[in-house]
């Protein structure tokens, strides 16, 4: 019975370990803290989702981003999250960190410390504020692509396959 209950607890403590290790939390960064966290992945092509936990595409659309990192990440290609919950100061809405308990891969998680309403829209270049918008860097560290929604084109992760792709094509690792 007691190596019953071993085998129980170990296999428990095991499931734990495995899901902390999965669950990331996020970090409240301005424009420069974003920007550097672009860096840090120089020679890597990054796809960056702008994404809101009150924006219901984004949230649809938020395990694509996922998969399609996971799915390339042997070609070098790497997922950044960048959040535009409102935060108060340095702390991250906690609702935001529960989702990419949830939801998110590897990768870094970010939430702008500027308001999208605000000045958040300008300072990280999304066309009239409007959600899911994707942000795609070559290896050299450079914008190749940004995936806007508009009333006459959504934002779809197709557009954004479409651009990896043709980077991938470019540039194999």
């Amino acid at each position: 019975m007691f190596r019953l209950l071993g085998f129980c607890l170990a296999l428990g403590l095991s499931s734990l370990l495995l899901t902390t290790a999965h669950a990331q939390e996020a970090r409240v960064v301005d424009k420069a803290g974003f920007d550097k966290a672009i860096a840090a992945h120089r020679g890597k092509i990054v796809i960056v989702d702008c994404w809101a936990t009150w924006c219901v595409p984004c949230i649809k659309q938020f395990p694509k981003s996922v998969e399609l990192a996971d799915r390339h990440a042997r070609d070098g290609v790497v997922l950044v999250t960048l959040n535009f919950d409102d935060v108060s100061g340095t702390k991250v809405p906690a609702k935001v960190n529960k989702f990419l308990a949830e939801k998110a891969g590897k990768g870094d998680h970010l939430v702008s410390a500027h308001s999208l309403s605000d000045d958040g829209a300008e300072i990280f270049g999304i066309s009239d504020a409007a959600l899911p918008h994707y942000i795609i860097y070559g290896r050299d560290g450079k914008i190749a692509a940004r995936i806007a929604s508009t009333e006459d084109l959504p934002a779809t992760h197709e557009r954004v396959e479409q651009a990896v792709q043709s980077l991938l094509s470019k540039s194999p690792r």
